[in-house]
């Protein structure tokens, strides 16, 4: 999911039994949805979808973060889709910039996507306090395709506990699923409001638009995220 979920909102705490044990600063994040449409890089996997995914962030030093978790999703409407992954994202994190790689193994049930690892090498830059520039490469061992992304990200306070996210971006493909070349053009909207430090919930919609080497046809989804933090 969350390496297909938009800006959450996420606690950390220190973990730590005694004082003779290192501090290893941890946040743990719980979080559960449903969207009408189950959109993934331009394709549409499902309709009437609900996920869970449960995530461990840790921060190995100032600079060094590590992400690992799972992630569960099936679809409720017509079909026996379902979605299953494992996940790790190790990322370099600075003022102006990050750069990272994820690895992540999906496993799915009645799609024409392959099982297979997802190895995703990423570059952000962080223009100000709102603004984010990205790009991605991706590689699906189970297809043997290659999927990059270009992307902007903007995200706002709209109250003391509550903010408004929004991205948009385009992609490109080669022997990615029966698309090479440019693929789509993607946009999604959300808005996440705390209820206090441990639990938010997040409206969201968005937008994919095939282009030129696309086989799919125009999407426009929406759903609801519930997010847990300890």
């Amino acid at each position: 999911m969350k390496r297909l979920l938009p800006a959450l909102v996420l606690i950390s705490s220190c973990l730590a039994e005694d004082d003779s044990v290192l501090e290893m600063p941890i946040g743990i994040e719980v979080v559960t949805g449903y969207r009408t449409e189950y959109i993934h890089r331009g394709f549409k996997l499902a309709a009437d979808f609900i996920d869970v995914q449960a995530e461990a962030e840790i921060a190995l030093s100032d600079q060094w973060v590590l992400n690992l978790g799972g992630y569960y999703g099936t679809a409720t409407g017509d079909g026996d889709f379902s979605e299953g992954a494992a996940f790790l994202d190790l990322r370099y994190d600075t003022e102006r910039w990050t750069a990272g790689f994820a690895a992540t193994w999906r496993d799915f049930q009645d799609s024409f996507f392959e099982d297979g690892f997802d190895l995703n090498p990423s570059f952000t830059w962080h223009l100000n306090d709102d603004w984010d520039l990205g790009a991605g490469l991706a590689y699906d061992t189970g297809d043997g395709g290659w999927y990059g992304n270009l992307e902007a990200a903007w995200s706002h306070p709209t109250g003391e506990d509550s903010f408004l996210s929004a991205s948009a971006g385009t992609s490109f493909t080669e022997d990615y699923y029966g698309s090479s070349g440019w693929h789509d053009v993607y946009a999604r909207l959300s808005w996440t409001y705390a209820f206090n430090q441990h639990v938010a919930v997040s409206p969201f919609a968005g937008t994919s638009i095939p282009m030129e080497s696309s086989p799919e046809s125009d999407r426009l989804f929406a759903g609801l995220w519930f997010e847990v933090s300890f």
